[in-house]
């Protein structure tokens, strides 16, 4: 992968403040909160690649490398320690914009360690409640999160980035996400059709089983490991919510349904 050259960090920006008040925003003004969006992130990130190189363990990052299939680098830092540094780095983050949120996440996408995606994925999940604060914040966010389900993708932040953020933000500004959805299960893009089919693990009670039922069969016939496991799995959280709804369906058309699917999906029966 190529790397990114990083941006030079700013002398006196710690915290994550936007004014935003104005009462006449000019281009200039906006130039201005553009240009401190950057170097906001550029900081955040210096921040973590900092923490992380110095927590960073040799030892583990060879089988870490290996267990994703040696696609990305590591630093080796495991999850518990990562948790830790984040929680430094969230001290610094005081009420950030979503756009500050939104190029931190985008910044940590370019570097080439997978822990810094993981990074990128605990602040986009810390704050999804800005991220779908309103219609026009939640549209520039999906546009976002798009580009981090379809660039360096693999199972490990596509699933996390569908069940807390994509679902939260689907939740709460249906208006958007729902149509958006509609377009993504029927992308050529596996990771955006999985997306789709996961976004509703956490709903539980709240679960739109039409669109869940209509979205596993819309993928039915699929060859593809990861669709059919995404299948099987949400059909599997929705079980333990109503498990009735899930045998009906799964025995009605258990004919176009992956064995694989089938199997996932009554796991608990």
């Amino acid at each position: 992968m190529p790397k990114h050259q990083r941006r030079s960090s700013p002398r006196s920006t710690s915290k994550l403040r936007v004014q935003t008040s104005y009462s006449r925003v000019t281009t200039k003004d906006t130039t201005k909160m553009q240009s401190k969006g950057i170097g906001v992130a550029a900081k955040v990130v210096d921040d973590l690649e900092r923490l992380l190189v110095k927590a960073c363990n040799p030892a583990d990052a060879q089988p870490m490398k290996k267990y994703m299939r040696n696609q990305f680098e590591y630093f080796g830092v495991k999850t518990p320690k990562r948790k830790e540094i984040m929680k430094q780095v969230f001290h610094t983050m005081t009420d950030p914009s979503s756009g500050e949120v939104l190029s931190v996440a985008k910044l940590l996408w370019t570097r080439d360690q997978r822990e810094l995606h993981y990074c990128a994925v605990d602040i986009l999940i810390k704050y999804k409640s800005l991220l779908a604060s309103n219609a026009q914040i939640c549209a520039q966010s999906a546009n976002v999160v798009r580009h981090l389900l379809t660039e360096k993708s693999w199972w490990d932040t596509v699933d996390l980035l569908a069940s807390n953020v994509v679902g939260h933000m689907a939740s709460t500004q249906p208006s958007h996400m729902k149509p958006l959805l509609d377009k993504w299960i029927t992308t050529d893009n596996m990771w955006l059709r999985r997306t789709a089919i996961l976004h509703q693990l956490k709903y539980k009670g709240n679960t739109d089983e039409m669109t869940l039922f209509r979205y596993c069969m819309k993928c039915s016939d699929e060859d593809e490991f990861f669709i059919r496991k995404a299948i099987g799995w949400a059909l599997r959280e929705y079980h333990k919510t109503n498990p009735g709804a899930v045998r009906d369906f799964v025995a009605e058309h258990k004919n176009r349904l992956a064995p694989l699917s089938v199997k996932e999906a009554l796991k608990h029966d």
